[in-house]
């Protein structure tokens, strides 16, 4: 009988306590509501359904359904306006027109310098008094020629006349005046420091001894800075060297 009255009892406290909550519900505000089971009050509502009428809306503005009876609003298409650049009509010239204008000359390059070679160097050729003669070969030769280095040629006068390196001197060892000319550049170069000074002696190069048979007696006299080009006057003409003919220097 106890535990009956004790159901009976909860019963009415949960529905008084339901009532309670249904009055509460009613009166709270909208966003603390709650809806109650099956109470879905736009459930049923269906929004009208938007006809393709052409409605042209801007991007992102909300959608808003025209009233019931109003005509449907249609956008007129704004005018696309097109510019056209003319171009400037090209301007041809006859053959005539433009062999009657004056021509401009053509520009001419303007040549550039040529390099200048740079000056042989000689110091390197100084004083052997314990040789007789150093032999050396076109370069060595062209260079003191190059400095005005005094050049004597060893053949005999016929072919000196023939041809022979320009600025050379005839010195043949086979003529008899070989002597007087060599006491004569003795003479010339008494001072021991023109003595010194390099001699470049020559003939017709290969087996020729005429070269080397002169070095010998100038450097008997205390020349003592002789060289004999090797490879003598053939040497020097296929190379290319200043040829003369005559019998002067």
């Amino acid at each position: 009988m106890r535990v009956r009255n004790i159901a009976v009892q909860a019963v009415i406290l949960i529905l008084a306590a339901a009532s309670i909550g249904i009055v509460a519900n009613a009166f709270a505000s909208r966003t603390r509501r709650l809806n109650l089971p099956g109470f879905w009050p736009n459930a049923r509502r269906v929004p009208p359904r938007e006809a393709e009428t052409g409605v042209v809306r801007a991007s992102g503005a909300p959608s808003v359904p025209p009233p019931a009876g109003a005509p449907e609003a249609r956008t007129t298409p704004a005018p696309v306006t097109t510019t056209t650049t003319t171009a400037a009509p090209e301007i041809k010239k006859t053959a005539a027109e433009a062999a009657a204008a004056p021509q401009k000359p053509p520009v001419a390059a303007t040549p550039l310098p040529s390099p200048t070679p740079p000056a042989p160097d000689i110091s390197r050729f100084t004083a052997h008094p314990d040789k007789p003669y150093v032999e050396i070969a076109y370069d060595d030769a062209a260079a003191l020629h190059a400095k005005g280095v005094l050049f004597l040629d060893a053949r005999r006068t016929s072919v000196f006349e023939e041809g022979h390196i320009t600025g050379a001197r005839s010195f043949s060892v086979w003529e008899s005046d070989i002597d007087d000319k060599v006491n004569a550049l003795f003479n010339e170069r008494s001072d021991p420091r023109e003595q010194n000074l390099p001699i470049v002696i020559y003939c017709s190069g290969g087996a020729c001894e005429d070269s080397h048979m002169l070095a010998q007696k100038l450097w008997g006299i205390q020349f003592n800075n002789v060289y004999v080009y090797k490879d003598g006057f053939p040497d020097w003409q296929k190379r290319g060297g200043a040829v003369r003919t005559g019998s002067q220097p």
